[in-house]
């Protein structure tokens, strides 16, 4: 562990995990940690990457008087059995030491957002209404494949039953509506403001409601036409669920970036799942993804999970102080000041990942960027689909379960989801997060900083690709240094096979030549 290249990631690391400290030791509240203290808090979506960190970090910087979890039945577990799942996670680590006796703050309501009323039993309806003061809404399918009819129930009509639920809250400070920074992404430059849709939010579900699954799926390419999936288009038609039906509330729409790994806290790098970016390094670290497409020159929307939940929480104290007219929206995205591109991203990223290579890739990582379809598919062809085909031919012949083709399909549907937003350039307006960084004191900028043109974008790439290595591989930072030496051979085995295929193929042309000579 003596490499000067890790040293320097563990440096890094070491730093930000300084900053954490520093946040603990401040000692008189904050205006945010005031606003916050004895506050009950409504939160969906607890159970996901992003709701995982705003349950932490009420936990562990505010006095939060009772965060009350709507969670649903899911693969057979209960809402009690998956709460005991949630908090076993190592992000709550630092927070269980913070505040041991958190579990009394946490209130289990079971219930699920794709049902009337969000299935949630009269009593516990009751107690929402008059304990709750801030609604944070992040619950969201982020399947970009999700059939129709399930993404609506979800996004659009989940939202509808959220705002009704609002509304019978007797002392309501603040709602949040997590929407997405690409929920309009038909338009390439998109503002702070709300937009027209194809269809109304209400008439969405309407249609929903009227149509079988099989029909609404036969129509769906119809239906969402200018969106590429039907994520984008129900968060589209949620926000105007948000602009119809949530007048005279203290409301607020936020919409984040590409969401990645922690950058400074509870723990740096921390991450529990590959979707987005972070599958596409882990796939080049494994040796298994070799090509990718799209314009690697445009910008990359990318932003850390635990600033931006900073920043979420700043939009509702922000709301529950200040009246506007229209409901203020908020692109969480990096500020045209400090931005990077997708290049960068990838090749930081495999440069990285080099120094602490997996322990368990399958190959010497290395990967090629086209812009152009054509390019991708003969490559495709060649660097993934022969390779599979020969591997699993390998496992059926010693009598093992081929499993290298069912890999690569998952692989392509994810490059095929990046594709259009690594592809196309966007442009966001962010003034109203500006503004919002603007109106926090010293105190709360070190407890919720989320100014992204502070960030160290060469350390978030360090940190991350350690994160996805320690959380996401199960890879013992310990076992580094036997990774490097595992890493070193399989460059000299790839770089053997390659002058073995390229002898092969001079071989053979020159032997076809001499035949026609």
């Amino acid at each position: 562990m003596d490499d000067p290249k890790i040293m320097n990631i563990m440096n890094g690391m070491k730093s930000l995990e300084d900053h954490c400290q520093l946040i603990n030791d401040v000692k008189d509240e904050s205006p945010m940690q005031m606003f916050y203290k004895d506050k009950g808090v409504f939160l969906t979506g607890g159970t996901g990457f992003f709701g995982k960190i705003i349950i932490e970090k009420l936990l562990r910087v505010t006095e939060v008087g009772q965060i009350y979890l709507l969670i649903r039945t899911k693969k057979g577990k209960d809402a009690f059995a998956r709460i005991e799942d949630l908090f076993n996670d190592p992000v709550f680590a630092k927070m269980k030491q913070v505040n041991p006796k958190y579990r009394c703050q946490i209130t289990i309501i079971s219930g699920d957002c794709s049902l009337p009323g969000l299935g949630i039993s009269a009593d516990e309806r009751e107690t929402i209404m008059e304990n709750v003061n801030i609604v944070l809404h992040s619950a969201t399918t982020v399947r970009f494949d999700e059939k129709l009819k399930m993404a609506i129930a979800i996004n659009v009509h989940g939202t509808k039953e959220i705002i009704k639920l609002a509304k019978e809250i007797v002392n309501l400070k603040a709602l949040v509506h997590v929407s997405t920074a690409f929920a309009h992404c038909n338009m390439r430059h998109i503002q702070e403001r709300f937009y027209s849709g194809t269809m109304s939010g209400e008439n969405a579900f309407k249609l929903s409601e009227c149509l079988d699954e099989h029909t609404l799926n036969t129509l769906t390419p119809t239906i969402i036409k200018g969106y590429p999936n039907t994520y984008t288009f129900t968060k589209v038609l949620a926000e105007n669920v948000v602009q119809q039906s949530a007048q005279n509330l203290p409301v607020t729409i936020f919409r984040p970036g590409i969401v990645i790994t922690t950058y400074r806290e509870p723990v740096t790098g921390w991450i529990d799942n590959m979707y987005g970016p972070c599958g596409v390094i882990v796939g080049i670290g494994s040796g298994v993804l070799r090509v990718f497409t799209g314009d690697m020159d445009n910008k990359a929307h990318i932003v850390p999970v635990d600033m931006c939940v900073n920043a979420l929480l700043a939009s509702a104290w922000d709301i529950a102080r200040n009246k506007y007219e229209t409901p203020p929206i908020y692109n969480y995205v990096p500020d045209a000041e400090n931005m990077v591109t997708w290049r960068r991203y990838m090749e930081d990223g495999f440069e990285y990942g080099c120094d602490i290579p997996m322990r368990k890739s399958i190959w010497y990582p290395r990967f090629t960027i086209v812009p152009h379809m054509w390019q991708y598919h003969i490559l495709c062809f060649l660097y993934h689909t022969l390779p599979a085909l020969v591997m699993d031919a390998i496992m059926v012949i010693i009598g093992k379960k081929p499993r290298m083709m069912k890999i690569y399909r998952k692989i392509h549907k994810l490059s095929n989801v990046l594709k259009y937003f690594s592809s196309n350039e966007f442009r966001f307006d962010n003034d109203n997060v500006r503004k919002l960084t603007e109106k926090l004191d010293d105190r709360d900028r070190r407890l919720f900083a989320f100014d992204m043109r502070d960030l160290d974008w060469t350390n978030l790439f360090r940190v991350s690709l350690y994160g996805l290595r320690l959380y996401v591989v199960k890879d013992d930072p310990s076992n580094i240094p036997e990774s490097i030496k595992r890493y070193e051979r399989l460059k000299v085995l790839h770089y053997s096979t390659l002058a073995v295929f390229y002898a092969l193929a001079a071989w053979a042309l020159y032997a076809l030549v001499k035949l026609f000579l």
